[in-house]
Formats: C-alpha cells, sequence, structure tokens
C-alpha cells in the first residue's frame, strides 16, 4: 500500500490520456540537489507526502518507476520508444568543448535542463549549464550553457548532427549562451541551480579577499555565442549591471546579492540549495555563515504577481536576519570555517550543512541550532583538506537519516560515512579504507535502496583509498595500496552497518586519489544498475562502470581516460533516441585541445558528453 502513495505521488506529475494534457510539456531539472536528496518508494504515509513538495521526488520516482515503454497501447503517445539494445562499443567521447583557463571543480556538477520528458528529445531546447572556477573577462565565461546536446558519431549519429557552421564541428553540441556575469571580477567555483521551467539560473560568483554574491540569471538564447564557431564560449557576454527587480525570462539580465561583507566570505564550497515549494535557498561562505534567500525565482511570494517584482533578497524572518553562524569556534571564528552547499529536510523542515572542521550541522525551520546541534564525522580533525567535510550531506527525508563522508588528517587512520538521524540525536560510522589521507566526496546508494522497504539487499557505495598515501592527496601522490569502492550495508529499520565494510571491490592501484562524487544510475528499461566511478589522476584511466544489479561486481569496466578525470557527474535518463541517454561532466585540468574546438588548448577543463551505451 505504502508503494502505491509513491505511484500515485508520480501519477501527479505524469500525463494522463487526455489529449489537452499530453500536450502539455513536462520539463525536469538534474542538477547537483538531485544527488543529495534520497526519496525511497515507499514509507510513513505522512512522509511520503510531505515530500512531495519537492519537485525532486517526484523527479526521483518518474525516472526510477516508469519508463515510457510501460505505457499502455491506450495511451495515444505518438513518441513512445522501443527499448534500446544493449550494443558493446568502444569507449569514445561524443564531444568535448574547451570552457578556457578553468572548468568545473572536482566536486561540483553542471545542470541539466529537459524541455519534456514526455516527448523526444529536444535539440533546441534542452541544455546544460556549465559553472566555470575562472574569473570572467571579455575573453573567459564564468558560466556558459550548450544545446543541440544529443550530438556525435560514437555507436551511431546523434539526432543533433547538423551542417558545419564556419570552423566549428557539426556533430558535437552548441554555444546556447556564455557569460561573464561580473559583480565583483569572479569566478563561479560551486554548483548552479535552475528553475523549474529553466528560464532562469541561481548561483554564486565569488573572488578572493571579497563577499560572495549570488545572481539569478535571466539567459537570453545566442548571447555570447559566435557565428562562426559554436562551439566557442570564449567570447561570453559580460553582465556588470544589474537589475533592481526579478529579471524578466528571455531579458540576458541578471540580479546581484552580496552575502555579508566579511573579506573572507568567500564561496569555494557551498553550492546553493533551493526550496522551490517556497522560493527559498540556503547557501553557505566560507566565513561558516549559513543564509537563507527568498523570492528566488519570483514564484511564491504575492508581490510577485504585481507590475514590479522583487528581486532575491535576504530572508531576515529567518536565523538572525537571514543568517546563521555555524558551529561558533569550531567552524565560524576558526581557521576550519569552509561550509558546504547545505541540503533542506523537507519532513522535519531541518537545513543540514557540513562544515571543514569534520563535524555536520543542523538547524531548524526557524534557523536555530538543533538541540544536537553537531555530529563529528571521522576523526574530527580541524583540517582541511582530508580531515574536513567537503560534500554536502544526503538527507534521506523518507526514513528520517542524512548521511556525511569524510576523509582524514591523520596518517594510518580511516575516512568515514557516518548516518544520523534527522534530528542528529544519534549516528552510527563506517570505516572506509586505511591510511586514508584524501578527501572523501559523495556516496551514492543501489537501486535496492529506494524500492526496499526492509532495506534488504540496500547499499550505500562508497570509495576511497586503502593503503599509505603520500601528502599531499594529489594524482601524483604514491600509495601502496589500491583505490576501492566499499558497499555499506543496512540493518533493520535501515540503520547503516558500523565498523569495516563486509564488502568492496579494487579499481586498481597507482597514484593515491580523490575519487569523484559516484553517480549511480537505473535503467528502468534493462533493469540493470550501474555505478559511473571517476578519479582525479594523471595520465592513467580515470572515470568508467560497474554493474552493482548483483552488488558486488569483481570491478570497474569500461574505462577510458578523460584529463585528469571527472567533476560531479549528470546522467540523462534512458533513451533510444541517438546519443540521447548520456553522461555529463569536466574533465579536470586537460592537456590536451578538446575534441570538438578549434580556438585554444584547454589548460584547465573541457565540457564531455559520453553516451552511456559506451560505458555500459
Amino acid at each position: 500500500m505504502l508503494t502505491l502513495v509513491a505511484l500515485s505521488l508520480v501519477g501527479q506529475s505524469l500525463p494522463g490520456p487526455r489529449a489537452e494534457v499530453i500536450n502539455q510539456p513536462v520539463p525536469m531539472v538534474h542538477d547537483w540537489s538531485m544527488r543529495h536528496v534520497v526519496y525511497r518508494h515507499s514509507g510513513p504515509v505522512a512522509a511520503m507526502f510531505a515530500v512531495q513538495q519537492d519537485p525532486r521526488a517526484r523527479f526521483s520516482w518518474r525516472r526510477r518507476l516508469w519508463s515510457p515503454n510501460q505505457r499502455t497501447e491506450q495511451e495515444p503517445l505518438p513518441h513512445r520508444f522501443p527499448v534500446p539494445q544493449r550494443i558493446e562499443h568502444a569507449l569514445q567521447r561524443d564531444w568535448s568543448i574547451n570552457l578556457g583557463a578553468a572548468g568545473t571543480p572536482l566536486n561540483m556538477y553542471p545542470a541539466k535542463f529537459s524541455f519534456d520528458v514526455n516527448a523526444a528529445p529536444s535539440c533546441a531546447n534542452d541544455f546544460i549549464v556549465f559553472p566555470i572556477a575562472a574569473n570572467g573577462s571579455a575573453t573567459q565565461p564564468n558560466l556558459a550553457a550548450f544545446n543541440n546536446l544529443y550530438s556525435g558519431t560514437a555507436g551511431g549519429n546523434g539526432i543533433c548532427n547538423r551542417a558545419s557552421s564556419g570552423t566549428d564541428t557539426g556533430v558535437a553540441a552548441t554555444v546556447f549562451w556564455s557569460y561573464n556575469v561580473n559583480g565583483i571580477g569572479g569566478a563561479v567555483p560551486t554548483s548552479p541551480a535552475l528553475s523549474l521551467d529553466g528560464t532562469k539560473v541561481a548561483f554564486v560568483e565569488s573572488a578572493a579577499g571579497q563577499p560572495a554574491h549570488f545572481h539569478v540569471l535571466a539567459w537570453k538564447s545566442g548571447d555570447g555565442q559566435s557565428a562562426t564557431n559554436l562551439q566557442n564560449v570564449l567570447i561570453p557576454t559580460t553582465i556588470n549591471t544589474f537589475v533592481a527587480a526579478a529579471p524578466v525570462p528571455g531579458s540576458g539580465t541578471a540580479t546581484d546579492l552580496p552575502l555579508g561583507s566579511a573579506t573572507t566570505g568567500t564561496d569555494t564550497l557551498s553550492s546553493p540549495f533551493i526550496d522551490y515549494a517556497r522560493d527559498l535557498i540556503y547557501v553557505g561562505n566560507d566565513a561558516g555563515t549559513l543564509y537563507r534567500i527568498k523570492d528566488v525565482f519570483c514564484t511564491v511570494d504575492p508581490a510577485c504577481s504585481g507590475s514590479s517584482k522583487p528581486a532575491p533578497g535576504i530572508d531576515t524572518s529567518w536565523g538572525s536576519s537571514g543568517a546563521v553562524t555555524v558551529g561558533p569556534g569550531s567552524c565560524a571564528g576558526s581557521t576550519s570555517s569552509t561550509l558546504t552547499g547545505p541540503v533542506f529536510d523537507f519532513v522535519t523542515g531541518n537545513v543540514f550543512v557540513g562544515c571543514s572542521d569534520g563535524k555536520l550541522y543542523g538547524f531548524n525551520s526557524s534557523g536555530q541550532a538543533l538541540s544536537h546541534a553537531s555530529v563529528t564525522v571521522g576523526d574530527g580533525t580541524a583540517s582541511m583538506p582530508y580531515g574536513g567535510i567537503v560534500d554536502p550531506p544526503m538527507v534521506d527525508s523518507v526514513y528520517g537519516f542524512v548521511y556525511a563522508v569524510s576523509g582524514s588528517a591523520n596518517g594510518g587512520a580511516y575516512g568515514a560515512l557516518v548516518q544520523a538521524k534527522t534530528d542528529l540525536s544519534s549516528s552510527v560510522m563506517a570505516q572506509i579504507g586505511a591510511g586514508n589521507q584524501c578527501n572523501i566526496h559523495a556516496p551514492d546508494f543501489n537501486n535496492a535502496y529506494y524500492t526496499s522497504p526492509t532495506s534488504a539487499g540496500a547499499l550505500i557505495y562508497v570509495a576511497g583509498v586503502t593503503g599509505t598515501v603520500s601528502q599531499p592527496c594529489t594524482a601524483s601522490s604514491s600509495t601502496t595500496g589500491t583505490i576501492e569502492v566499499y558497499g555499506v550495508t543496512l540493518g533493520t529499520g535501515g540503520v547503516m552497518t558500523s565498523g569495516t565494510p563486509a564488502h568492496s571491490f579494487s579499481a586498481g592501484g597507482g597514484p593515491g586519489a580523490e575519487w569523484a562524487p559516484l553517480l549511480e544510475f537505473y535503467n528502468p528499461n534493462t533493469t540493470v544498475d550501474w555505478l559511473f566511478v571517476g578519479a582525479h589522476q594523471s595520465n592513467q584511466t580515470n572515470l568508467g562502470s560497474a554493474n552493482i544489479t548483483a552488488h558486488f561486481p569483481g570491478g570497474v569496466g569500461r574505462v577510458v581516460t578523460e584529463g585528469l578525470g571527472p567533476s560531479g557527474m549528470i546522467v540523462d535518463n534512458d533513451s533510444s533516441t541517438g546519443q540521447a541517454a548520456s553522461i555529463y561532466f569536466n574533465a579536470l585540468q586537460a592537456t590536451a585541445t578538446c575534441t570538438n574546438n578549434t580556438n585554444a588548448s584547454a589548460t584547465g577543463g573541457c565540457a564531455v558528453k559520453l553516451t552511456q551505451a559506451g560505458l555500459q
């Protein structure tokens, strides 16, 4: 019966057989936050109904519970897709485009917008946004987007392949828009967030010695686009004058909101998390301050229906004038005060955030610290890198758990994966690796975690290093051990098993390296569960996949080399349309010219798309 709750909620966002409903486009947003809120398919009824406030829940259920091939013949859908054939391909990238002096950082993500999940993928309307960790200029964007995504020739021609426009290639994505959003002459080092209709992008600009600035951009198609090279992002449109009201979709304008005044208030790790139901965003900085911003996309406030629509502003009703100080003396006010992206729990109303002091913190809906204010993760060493928390927590609202990971700053110690209740009243810890002096990035869950009410077969995968790693932990570090992926089991009530995980598989030896955040993808057509893994390496293979349907594979296969490894990865849903089932990421610090770009070599990174088929 409880499973039917999830199915009925999915149905609320799925079109029925009526023509007037079927013809309505149903967009989908896929950004970093989709990875950090976990929506199981069944659970307590009150929780299941509470989480439907978050569109991410419906996105998640739709992707796992529904396939286009499961519709009945009576439903008048001309775009029903056949089940794709499992064809083995040699690994090839579909396209790779230069982002300039830098790319998307290791644990940050692009954000993808799909115009209509009930129709064939759209070359014109589907797009992906890459944040760029380089200070913007007339020749360097700090935010760029591409469309015509479904291009390429690996394993078959893409549906968006086209004629070349001058010096570019016709078998790659094209620049949709490219901007230098210049409030302080800064970079965009964290992940962006998209409005549900895709017309606006929320992100943070950061520059050394200045407070971070929060922007909402209403992009304009064609801004910063070259007529003779549609893969050239390096002629961005500069925005340095900002509007005082909500930006109008399609106007190519943006708002500007400074986050405090402290010169230490840069933002290098805290991506903004949006509460779509209340049009709020939570975002932190490197000084241990967490903010709440209102009227982000101007969708809820009654004033948004008037002629003067408010621009985003600090929500002074939350915390102390719209901000909270995280862990005074341990996080804020110390040398280890960098915050991760925050995550909002739609059941309790609590907000969780990690800090470089190695602790996970929680606040209630009023901005007050929880009665159990924090949980120590790992050895809790107030040191970053390696000892602190660098990725946002992950929240399972349905069953009331929050997860956080941390490396170790102490030689010979272990990294840690911690599971706590969403009131932080109790926690358990799994020990990850040994001598794990590398940052640990976001884990991911297998499909059974989402589908099994009793947690039978449910696993949490997390990657780490086993063996002594020379400091600092970089692509050139040496290790006497192996790079491992661990499978952590769960017991009664979904409580995580503590101690050393009983199961792991090796991804090989070689230099000590940080793993990119893991990415799980369950294909509802083939009923195969995949885990995509990437590592920050030198010139070794650094990206591959493992079939985790049977939980514990022998290792990682289908490996490729992409620069020094991938950033956070975004995956499409399954589709048999040419090149439309893909994985997107930035190839970090690539030294070779990007495949589909002729204007410069990419010493910072390349925006890359690989088809899933190639990795499966």
